[in-house]
């Protein structure tokens, strides 16, 4: 299977190793041209955090490119596959005029982005394509541009958002899902098809908007939320606010959602946050589709959300990155 993957972060390249490992054909798409050559020169590693034996693609084996070349190519010779692991924010703005002359194809495309309203945005973009979202618990973490640690395994739920559920999940209306759903497995992703996949994001929207903002504004691991009653306390203030949208939206949520956060916490106990990574880096975060997406559902149903406004704000002024 001929498969693009559009950014060549944690996740990018954890996809990309382990699904080049059973054979496909992978074509990885860099934000810059360092990255490129790195990989071409080097390949792409795969660690684990147990003794197991490393991934290691030959550079030979893939193909490594910036996403400036990616219409050219793509119109030239599609993939079957485009997986987009980027950052909302580059979705937002780079990516988008990466795609555009997709507009009148029949793409695949699955997005793995967190936060929510990408979905939408690329559908009217691409109206003919056929869009997938993806929630993942998957962890990785990159060591440098051509090597990625794989820090914890979990689950993958794939599903179309925008379309009825009676179109989704059978063998008959989904072959080309089926298909690629039988290559993650395949390469050690335990993945499924969901027709539900909108309230896996939004469940993990919830966690997301607990944990990250947190764990960015301290600058601490995950587990290190759960260190004092004060951490704590703001957690469950954060929680509370988010809740209430929820329930005013008509958004289901788990009735132990509380401690499904808590579980998290413990499970991924030694992990940076994606946030807080991108705080690390001087990057901008992905609060806006995370808290910020919270924000104008509460706007919406006329609810007051001050901790998750206070959040947005202190996130926000901790943005460096320029444009």
């Amino acid at each position: 299977m001929k498969i693009d993957v559009i950014g060549a972060g944690s996740l990018g390249l954890l996809l990309a190793g382990k699904l080049a490992s059973i054979g496909n054909e992978l074509r990885i798409w860099c934000r810059g041209e360092i990255q490129v050559q790195e990989l071409k020169r080097k390949g792409l590693t795969v660690n684990y955090e147990d003794e197991r034996e490393p991934i290691w693609i030959p550079g030979e084996r893939m193909e490594a490119y910036t996403t400036e070349e990616f219409t050219d190519r793509s119109l030239e010779e599609p993939a079957e596959w485009i997986i987009l692991t980027v950052k909302q924010k580059v979705l937002h703005t780079e990516i988008m005029k990466v795609l555009e002359p997709l507009r009148n194809l029949k793409p695949h495309i699955i997005c793995f982005q967190n936060g929510s309203g990408h979905m939408e945005v690329l559908q009217e973009l691409l109206p003919n394509a056929h869009l997938y979202a993806a929630v993942t618990t998957d962890a990785a973490k990159v060591l440098s541009p051509s090597e990625v640690m794989h820090t914890g395994a979990g689950e993958t739920w794939i599903g179309q958002l925008l379309h009825s559920s009676k179109d989704i999940g059978t063998l008959t209306d989904q072959p080309q899902a089926i298909s690629f759903l039988e290559q993650l497995n395949l390469a050690g992703f335990l993945s499924l098809l969901s027709n539900e996949v909108e309230s896996k994001i939004y469940r993990k929207l919830l966690i997301n908007a607990v944990i990250n903002p947190l764990t960015a504004i301290w600058r601490i691991p995950n587990g290190e939320l759960l260190a004092s009653s004060d951490r704590i306390q703001l957690m469950r203030e954060l929680f509370e606010e988010a809740i209430q949208v929820y329930n005013a939206a008509g958004i289901q949520h788990d009735a132990n959602a509380w401690d499904n956060i808590l579980q998290v916490c413990q499970n991924t106990a030694g992990n940076t946050s994606s946030m807080l990574a991108d705080v690390l880096a001087g990057r901008a975060t992905e609060i806006k589709w995370i808290n910020g997406n919270l924000l104008n559902m509460a706007d919406r149903s006329g609810l007051a959300v001050p901790t998750h406004r206070w959040i947005c704000r202190i996130v926000e002024g901790m943005n460096v990155e320029k444009g």
